[in-house]
């Protein structure tokens, strides 16, 4: 189809539809402040259980009192039986154990005649 060359430079009559551009950005805009709202409620919500599952400022760990500030493990051993005889009462026995390997800084298991340090 061929054109005339006044054709060529004749407005169009027509109308011309806008892109809702206004409307599309508000919408990703409005996603975009849920998700980090989203966000933020879980990292708080993480934190409150981690304060709530350590109780209420922790549970020290101590031994019982007249407990020697040292021992020598018996053959047969376990730092398991230490937790149990020389923990105070209520302490969490994995707490320490937990605290006799950081304190002595065990990274193996224990030997019989080898010298560890306690809690206090």
């Amino acid at each position: 189809m061929a054109l005339r060359q006044e054709e060529l430079y004749a407005t169009p009559s027509g109308v011309v539809l806008r892109f809702p551009t206004g409307a599309v950005r508000a919408r990703v805009r409005r996603q975009q402040v849920a998700r980090q709202l989203g966000l933020v409620v879980a990292v708080i919500a993480t934190v409150a259980i981690l304060i709530v599952a350590t109780g209420p400022g922790g549970s020290a760990v101590a031994s019982r009192t007249g407990t020697p500030a040292a021992v020598v493990v018996a053959p047969g051993e376990t730092l398991w039986e230490l937790a149990e005889r020389y923990a105070q009462p209520g302490v969490d026995r994995r707490a320490y154990v937990d605290a006799i390997v950081d304190l002595n800084r065990l990274e193996r298991a224990v030997q019989a005649g080898e010298h560890l340090e306690l809690p206090g």
